[in-house]
């Protein structure tokens, strides 16, 4: 069964496009209009918002033929949507300056059709692609859909899901290269191109031409790239590319200080297993990156990084361990020696009260030392041991005063 969001946002894009043109000037805008405005020119100006890609509700109340004569929150928010789209102050009040930006781009749009492929602006065309790639974005991320009748209808859904993204993000950087006064006629071509694909392609998802469908989308993704490219932005396959580089630069720089570590004659036997599970985290990635599957190639790439920064703390790790085991060694004798003395110095008659108080705490910080000890924190393990050490000879100290 068709899924009525896609339906809905397709039937959106498509009107959006080649009627927006005549929209805001078949409205009568004559007034103010805002919160709590009533009346016929609301109602167009709903319909003037579901049909340039800023839909006020996607079904029920204030959806596209159901539209409203009540300026309330929803239209509000589509005013607001509208008005970043076209540069203006988006205060969700559709006053003088958004009744003749909106006249305006409508007489452009007139006026340049014979000019551009299909008929629409520049301008127009920025608006409102940015409004359809936003809400299809959108609404497939978030769209319930969970069954297939096919394989081949979940393989078309997630290469539209691919389009999107890639043209969503396409289109970003087309913007921000043109705003930074480069050249973006190539990847506006580019993009245009893609565009055409992926309303085909979507129109033969709904007539169940799911193979078709699949591959326009492909096409739709691969055109979006190039105008990404062209337009100076690093697609995701670059940015993993550069990131199995980077890990790969990682490794050969602990494999050097790990090699300088056993030099040294430190124990770098659990270091290296470490950067063994690394490189094998790197090996899955690269393959990963072979089959395209970008996002596992990413968390592959992350574990590896992770590991090789385990492998570098683990050098020497096993001498800390042999040390802090050394240290309370020392501490229980120095706790036993004193205890020896005390017990003797009682016999004879001195005061001990102190030296038993000092001694109570030598043992709490022996105590101490063996819990980080079991935690594996050798550093701590070793300070509360000396602490003990310290406070066992204090307490013989004491006696002697």
């Amino acid at each position: 069964m068709k899924n009525k969001i896609f339906k809905t946002l397709f039937l959106l894009a498509i009107v959006g496009l080649f009627t927006q043109v005549d929209a805001a000037s078949l409205c009568n805008f004559t007034r103010k209009l805002g919160p709590g405005s009533v009346g016929e020119d609301v109602r167009c100006l709903q319909n003037y918002l579901n049909i340039s890609g800023f839909p006020v509700a996607l079904s029920g109340a204030g959806s596209l033929g159901h539209e409203t004569n009540n300026y309330k929150d929803l239209t509000k928010q589509a005013v607001k949507a509208w008005q970043r789209s076209v540069g203006l102050k988006d205060d969700g009040i559709f006053g003088a300056k958004s009744i003749a930006k909106a006249l305006s781009l409508s007489n452009n749009s007139s006026s340049s059709s014979s000019s551009t492929s299909n008929g629409i602006a520049d301008d127009l065309t920025t608006a409102s692609l940015r409004a359809e790639i936003a809400n299809l974005k959108s609404q497939l991320a978030t769209a319930s859909k969970t069954t297939y009748r096919t394989e081949e209808d979940k393989e078309a859904i997630e290469a539209i899901k691919k389009a999107i993204s890639m043209l969503w993000d396409a289109e970003e950087q087309i913007e921000e290269a043109e705003d930074d006064g480069e050249n973006v006629t190539r990847p506006k071509r580019d993009l245009a191109d893609a565009r055409e694909d992926f309303y085909d392609s979507i129109d033969s998802y709904f007539k169940n031409s799911y193979t078709k469908a699949t591959d326009l989308a492909l096409d739709a993704y691969d055109g979006a790239s190039d105008a990404y490219e062209d337009a100076g932005g690093e697609t995701e396959e670059d940015e993993i590319e550069e990131l199995i580089d980077e890990i790969e630069e990682m490794i050969e720089e602990a494999e050097d200080e790990i090699d300088e570590a056993d030099d040294d004659g430190e124990d770098v036997d659990r270091a290296e297993d470490i950067l063994d599970d690394a490189k094998d985290a790197l090996d899955e990635a690269e393959d990963a990156f072979d089959d395209e599957d970008y996002e596992l190639a990413e968390e592959l790439l992350e574990e590896a990084e992770d590991l090789i920064d385990d492998a570098i703390d683990a050098i020497g790790e096993n001498d800390d361990e042999d040390e802090a085991d050394e240290k309370i060694d020392e501490a229980k004798d120095a706790i036993d020696e004193a205890e020896e003395e005390i017990e003797e110095a009682e016999d004879d008659g001195f005061d001990v009260d102190e030296a038993y108080d000092l001694l109570e705490e030598a043992e709490e910080k022996l105590e101490k030392a063996e819990d980080e000890f079991d935690d594996e924190d050798y550093d701590k393990a070793i300070d509360y041991a000396e602490d003990a050490i310290d406070l066992a000879e204090e307490a013989i100290d004491a006696i002697e005063d």
